[in-house]
């Protein structure tokens, strides 16, 4: 009498319980070891899948977007488009990989039952789980990679609300405003801080950047959202009128 069995269905990005069965089965650990990890295999498996693999939302609004760095919606929009198209770069990357390894599993698939040699054969298939292993994690990988993709297209789409036209044709079209404000912010922060190059480093950007706004007429542009005093002190500095 034949008896089927159920094959485990096994969602994308998700483990199955072979793992703990291959630690359990080798010499690795003792059995007082074992033990211990078996009671923990549901919470493991629940780890694989949530545990954090790239940047949180958090992480993306507070530490990459932060308001000194990117202090415009025009700067944080820009930014999120380069880390996007970073993120999706790897994203095809990893896809082509995986292909890759999808066939090596299957390679193996095919040499394991051919092999006449039976300590050959035990090493193809212990290679052959950790190729497994391997492909789950890169399809996790893949998972959280497009949970960045989207996110970072959400920021993208609320910054892209606040800004003209101009600004979304072009990156350059709004560069020089964001990034004077963010060296007028940066040595804000800085204080009396820092080593001499630094300083020397941000004070030469910030000249710059302040003399080609003036060139452009755009400094008003520039100095919105500034507090009063530091609105004044930089006009004094370059003898600029209040309009």
């Amino acid at each position: 009498m034949n008896i089927i069995r159920k094959k485990e269905i096994v969602a994308k990005g998700e483990l199955t319980k072979t793992p703990f069965n291959i630690i359990q089965g080798s010499e690795i650990l003792t059995k007082e070891d074992v033990d211990i990890l078996l009671p923990l295999t549901a919470e493991l498996q629940e780890t694989f899948k949530k545990t954090q693999v790239f940047r949180t939302r958090t992480e993306m609004e507070v530490s990459i977007l932060n308001d000194t760095k990117y202090p415009t919606p025009s700067s944080k929009y820009w930014q999120a488009m380069r880390e996007q198209n970073v993120m999706f770069n790897e994203l095809v990357m990893l896809s082509y990989e995986y292909r890759k390894k999808l066939v090596e599993i299957k390679k193996i698939q095919r040499d394991i039952p051919l092999e006449k040699d039976e300590l050959e054969k035990e090493l193809k298939q212990i290679e052959l789980e950790k190729e497994m292993f391997v492909a789950k994690n890169q399809e996790r990988t893949a998972k959280d990679r497009i949970r960045e993709l989207k996110a970072w297209s959400e920021i993208k789409e609320r910054e892209a609300s606040l800004m003209s036209k101009n600004e979304l044709a072009d990156v350059d079209n709004h560069q020089l405003i964001s990034y004077v404000k963010r060296w007028i912010k940066q040595s804000m922060h800085m204080g009396g801080t820092g080593s001499p190059a630094e300083r020397q480093n941000l004070l030469g950007q910030l000249h710059s950047g302040i003399t080609l706004c003036i060139k452009e007429g755009i400094m008003k542009n520039v100095l919105d959202g500034f507090p009063e005093e530091i609105q004044d002190t930089i006009r004094a500095e370059y003898q600029l009128t209040k309009k």
